[in-house]
């Protein structure tokens, strides 16, 4: 699994990483870019992963990858499960070696700022801490409208891009 980390997220993880001059993956496995998200009381952060090429957004509470790059794959497994695409796990190779690097992708960063915003408004409605339902932000980004470079049309959403990778797997197994 490839994550790919903005520098604040490192320097609070005490991570050093170089960059990844290699071309970024366009087809699963992909690649996770990761950021830190504040969850409006003072401390207290969550790290979002975003997948590139198909805009899931994973949100585990915490502050370090080393400790939670470990929850990732089970986080990915139950999102891929709860929305039914459960026959792409494979595809994400979520068993694989971790390999961090610092990112250097402009336009995911963006993305990325964008969703910020949308998550912290979704967090300052809760209560407490406690009451963040963090598979319902997940599950929120599915019809997020991602802007770009995209073969199709103008807006790409997640779910789009899943549905569209298990009709590919479907006339691949048949």
């Amino acid at each position: 699994m490839i994550i790919k980390a903005t520098k604040k997220l490192l320097n609070i993880s005490g991570i050093k990483a170089g960059k990844d001059t290699s071309a970024t993956l366009e087809t699963l496995p992909g690649e996770w870019y990761a950021a830190p998200i504040s969850l409006l009381r003072p401390g207290k952060l969550a790290v979002q992963f975003l997948h590139y090429p198909t805009y899931i957004l994973i949100v585990i509470p915490g502050k370090s990858l080393k400790k939670l790059v470990p929850l990732l794959a089970k986080k990915i497994s139950d999102f891929l499960n709860r929305h039914g695409f459960a026959e792409l796990e494979s595809d994400f190779q979520l068993n694989s070696p971790t390999e961090i690097f610092s990112t250097n992708s402009r336009s995911m960063l963006a993305h990325m700022n964008q969703i910020k915003f949308d998550l912290e408004y979704h967090i300052a409605m809760s209560e407490s801490i406690e009451e963040i339902d963090y598979n319902r932000l997940e599950d929120l980004n599915t019809d997020y409208m991602f802007g770009g470079k995209n073969k199709d049309s103008k807006y790409i959403r997640s779910i789009d891009v899943l549905k569209r990778l298990m009709e590919v797997k479907k006339m691949a197994s048949s």
